[in-house]
Parts: structure tokens; sequence; C-alpha cells
């Protein structure tokens, strides 16, 4: 299992009110990296720091790994009034491990983000253009856990106890999407 924080080094990704996307996307990663480590999941993270990873090296290194899926921890920004969680997803069965596709891996990530943070549902899409659900091999996702170009929606994800509740909701989009690997 890898762990993608989104951004990172110069690329802060979104930023808004003095947050910087790359900046809640490493928090988040690293409280999943430790849920899924205490649950006996071996996990990696493409960044363990504020530092700078291309997009096609993310994706190489889970393929190198052998690794069984790639979530990607990113937020979302967009009209001020946008609010809510998506993930997203290459739309590829060729991609599939076991019973695990791409989509049914972005479902099980979406439906966790809405019944854990209760979050809007701005829906699960294929995305054939980012260039690191289209380069790694097996089932990808990238997860919009929110919006900062949300004001209100900033600030909940400011919360560390928010941030905490998106990575347990994540955490359990991976045992749950692992066991579909598994058959």
């Amino acid at each position: 299992m890898v762990i993608d924080p989104g951004h990172g080094g110069f690329e802060p990704g979104a930023v808004y009110w003095q947050t910087r996307e790359k900046d809640l996307n490493l928090d988040m990663a690293k409280r999943l990296y430790r849920l899924l480590r205490d649950d006996g999941i071996e996990a990696y993270m493409t960044r363990q720091n504020d530092s700078y990873v291309g997009l096609s090296s993310r994706a190489h290194m889970a393929n190198r790994m052998g690794a069984d899926l790639l979530l990607s921890v990113h937020n979302n920004a967009g009209p001020r009034g946008a609010r809510g969680s998506m993930s997203l997803y290459y739309p590829s069965d060729k991609k599939a491990k076991g019973g695990l596709t791409p989509r049914k891996f972005a479902g099980i990530v979406q439906y966790q983000m809405l019944d854990k943070l209760g979050t809007r549902n701005m829906g699960i899409i294929a995305r054939p253009d980012l260039t690191v659900l289209r380069k790694s091999t097996m089932p990808a996702v990238l997860a919009e856990v929110g919006y900062m170009s949300n004001q209100s929606e900033l600030d909940i994800l400011r919360t560390s106890a928010f941030r905490q509740k998106a990575a347990e909701a994540l955490e359990e989009a991976v045992v749950r999407a692992l066991s579909e690997v598994k058959k």
C-alpha cells in the first residue's frame, strides 16, 4: 500500500487564507500511515516531509514496490461555494487486482469519506489525464477530502480532529479495498 501526500516542496497545491494544501495533505497522510501500520498493513509514503516528488516518480515508486493500492491524498479548490469530497480514478479494468478495479476502489473511498466525515458527495470521477493515476499499475485513487476554497470547509480542514477523522475514513477504505484485492 502506497500513500501519496499530494504536492510538496516548491509545489504548494491550493493556497487559501495562508493555508497550503501540501501541509494538510501531508498531515492526513502521516495520520493514515500510522493507522495502517498499527493495523499491521505494510504501508509506504511517496514523501515523508515537505519535499517535491515528481508525479511520474510517485506512480513509479508504487509500481516498483509492487503495491496493491495507491491512494493520493489531496484537497480541492473551486468556486467559493463548492464543498464536499470526491474520488478520482483512472478508467481501466486492466489495473484491477483481485476483485478490485480502480472504479470500485474509488467507490469505497468515496463512501467512507461521506460516511465518516459527513461531507457533501461531489462524485466519483474518471480522470484519465492525471499522471499519478494513469502511470500506476494497480488500483489508484486520488481522494479530494474537502474544498479549501470554501472558508467554512477550510476552517474544518484546519482542525486536527477533522484531519484525524479523514485519516480514519481513508484507513477504513484501504482495509476494505485490500479485502477485495485478496478475493
